[in-house]
């Protein structure tokens, strides 16, 4: 067999293992076999080779979010299909100690145009070690996550019904240009219960992430010199004697993303760069069985710089939000209910998220959705909408 038929067919074993549904590592060793299969073209050219074994490490997944809801905003009705989010990434395993990332992010913007943008895209530096302190310490550079949503997110699983509680609330969002350090605590807790709980953060005594970034977020520009400091801390208290129980705190200190001066179109001009602090704590309580979380937040200022009074000091924050799922394995099926309370400045609203998901395949769900958001503001009209979600996650 020539050198460019058995790329070929490389290409195809490993390409129809995965339409099939096959992982990611299966069709990458398939591909790996099918190369070993052929020792006598070793006149495979140089380009070759290195397509074979780019491939051969490469793990890539999908996560899409796609929408049909009715309900009215602002006091306006719709009706409309939507697909809030479509994740395509791509993560490389050339070691155990190095492995790059790049997320492609498509969204839909306001006037219906689809956008592809960058998420994440960066380098991880991990140390594959476990030891009675700390384990797999890493490092990731670059276009990052920050230090809290990728936590929260394996906790309340149901990131297709809307944002999470901080970032629903414009506090911040999920990723930004940076640093971020992140360890688990102590050893692995035993794979019975990473099978049975979950495998996400699975230190016995918790995890710990912490970095330095810009301040603007994965889409806007910097507009001042400042850079944030973030820091989430979760600990498992009784350790893997109650391995499902966490208490968490999340920490913000730095500037909103703005110039030192923010001007109107008349140049009336106010003081830029406003403080933004955050503290949020939250207790969580995962089982094979249920879900449940409730975290409290308070501070000042946010990420945009945007939450501020006439003289251009930010303004207080603070809020509250619970969490439940009653997971129903024998229906492959979840009952899902959330209740958030925030507040900007003495002004808040109240928001009720409840939702049933059918789990057709593995991390792929269908919800029938219901979100009401009402505002202590008589004058403002109550948002509310109904509708179906389905998430594709392969």
């Amino acid at each position: 067999m020539k050198a460019k038929e058995t790329l070929t067919a490389v290409w195809l074993t490993a390409a129809v293992m995965l339409a099939a549904g096959v992982g990611a590592a299966e069709a990458s060793a398939a591909a790996e076999e099918a190369v070993k299969a052929e020792p006598e073209n070793a006149s495979f050219v140089k380009s070759d080779e290195k397509w074979v074994k780019l491939f051969i490490v490469i793990e890539p997944s999908i996560l899409w979010y796609l929408h049909y809801s009715w309900g009215e905003e602002k006091g306006e009705p719709y009706n409309r299909f939507q697909v809030s989010r479509g994740y395509l990434t791509l993560k490389f395993k050339p070691t155990k100690w190095f492995t790059p990332r790049i997320t492609l992010d498509t969204t839909q913007d306001e006037s219906g145009d689809m956008k592809v943008r960058l998420k994440y895209l960066y380098g991880q530096l991990v140390l594959p070690v476990e030891t009675a302190f700390i384990t797999e310490p890493n490092l990731e550079f670059g276009l990052v996550h920050g230090p809290w949503f990728d936590y929260e997110e394996h906790i309340n699983r149901y990131r297709a019904q809307g944002t999470m509680f901080i970032e629903r609330n414009k506090v911040i969002n999920s990723a930004d240009l940076g640093a971020t350090v992140a360890m688990l605590l102590g050893p692995k807790l035993p794979q019975q219960y990473q099978d049975a709980v979950s495998k996400h953060y699975p230190g016995k005594w918790g995890s710990l992430a912490f970095g330095i970034y810009n301040g603007g977020g994965y889409h806007a520009l910097e507009k001042n010199q400042s850079k944030s400091f973030q820091l989430r801390v979760s600990l498992r208290p009784l350790g893997g004697m109650l391995p499902n129980l966490q208490l968490s705190h999340y920490f913000i200190y730095g500037k909103g993303n703005t110039p030192e001066q923010v001007c109107d179109e008349d140049n009336n001009c106010i003081p830029g760069e406003p403080s933004w602090m955050l503290n949020a704590f939250m207790a969580s309580y995962e089982h094979e069985y249920f879900v449940a979380a409730f975290q409290y937040a308070f501070g000042e200022g946010n990420q945009k710089g945007d939450k501020v009074d006439s003289a251009g000091k930010p303004l207080s924050s603070n809020g509250y939000s619970g969490f439940v799922e009653v997971r129903l394995p024998w229906l492959k099926s979840s009952l899902v209910g959330r209740y958030d309370h925030f507040e900007w400045g003495g002004s808040g609203s109240d928001r009720f998220i409840a939702g049933w998901a059918f789990h057709f395949y593995k991390n792929c769900f269908l919800l029938a959705n219901l979100d009401w958001l009402k505002y202590q503001d008589s004058s403002k009209p109550e948002d509310w909408q109904a509708g179906l979600v389905m998430q594709v996650a392969l």
